[in-house]
């Protein structure tokens, strides 16, 4: 029973941020893909979102009026995005390769394709990134990532925090009822004082009124500003919440430790040995990081390291929550 779960559990601890931690937590994740079906197809030509423009070169004339009609247009894209969605069908993304969540080659997680579902769901999700690369033309922190880390002022830092999701493009934080691993809502909770971000994913009750066998999943992972809008990110631990222990209801907690980067490097080097003149090259794990584009009070945009996007709001956003149940 806890075999199959823990590779459940390590191929989800890559949620919101992409990177490949280790080899070995990437292999984990492959290891799962024959418990799983295929899902829907994932795109290989999906448009790239550009986060060239800086807040030093906003184009914005009148930036405060510009970004409130710009979030009010972009909570009405995601309206309308998410009824398209209800009426064309959704996505149903699993574990692993074979799930959809992960590339075959680089095990590193995939975009999704709108289009996939329908054209106008491709559509709408287009109008989505199209607001919110305007947004970030128009970003009004200049530094996203000060005092990010900073003991003492750590509680002053922009990025200081819950942020509740909104839209992604990345398939390993894409979530619906349709799936194997059902539907699900998503939050990151970020703690600069302590240069910690907690990725929080609660899944929803089964339609028969039960609760389902792994109710949370709690990704913690060190986190340090590199720059003024990049945070570079190092995964810790991730903790399952479970309802059931063997046959018995009882809620339960399972701790399991992601590789350090120091085994990973190990693992590395020892196997650039082992192919020492052979044909083929052992890739050195990217780092995992974001960089942001955008970021206020309520809103915050960032793009992967992977190219993914994710747009988040805070609970305190009026206009936003009801988007964020």
């Amino acid at each position: 029973m806890l075999n199959p779960l823990r590779r459940l559990l390590l191929a989800s601890a890559i949620v919101f941020f992409q990177g490949d931690p280790s080899e070995a937590f990437s292999t984990q994740s492959a290891s799962l893909s024959r418990l799983i079906s295929p899902a829907l197809p994932i795109s290989k030509n999906f448009r790239s979102f550009s986060s060239t423009r800086s807040s030093e070169s906003s184009e914005c004339s009148s930036p405060d009026n510009q970004t409130s009609a710009l979030k009010k247009e972009l909570l009405t894209n995601i309206k309308n995005l998410r009824s398209l969605q209800e009426r064309d069908g959704d996505f149903s993304i699993d574990f692993g390769v074979k799930g959809g969540e992960l590339d075959k080659k680089s095990r590193a997680p995939q975009k999704v394709d709108f289009y996939s579902i329908s054209d106008d769901v491709g559509n709408a999700a287009d109008e989505v990134m199209g607001v919110a690369s305007q947004l970030a033309e128009c970003n009004p922190t200049n530094e996203p990532t000060i005092y990010f880390g900073d003991k003492t002022n750590g509680g002053n830092s922009p990025l200081d925090g819950t942020w509740r999701l909104l839209f992604t493009t990345a398939a390993d934080a894409t979530f619906s009822k349709s799936s194997k691993r059902g539907a699900a809502t998503a939050k990151n909770v970020v703690d600069a004082s302590k240069g910690r971000i907690t990725n929080v994913i609660d899944f929803a009750t089964l339609e028969d009124g039960t609760e389902p066998l792994l109710k949370q999943l709690n990704v913690v992972i060190g986190a340090k500003s590199a720059g003024k809008s990049r945070v570079e990110l190092q995964f810790k631990y991730a903790k399952a919440v479970l309802t059931k222990f063997f046959f018995w209801k009882r809620q339960w907690s399972v701790y399991i430790p992601v590789p350090a980067p120091f085994i990973t490097r190990s693992i590395v080097f020892f196997s650039r040995i082992l192919k020492f003149g052979r044909q083929g090259e052992v890739k050195v794990p990217p780092k995992a990081y974001f960089d942001v584009l955008y970021l206020d009070e309520d809103l915050r945009i960032h793009k992967t390291g992977e190219d993914n996007l994710f747009v988040q709001a805070s609970p305190a956003w009026e206009e936003a929550q009801p988007f964020l149940s």
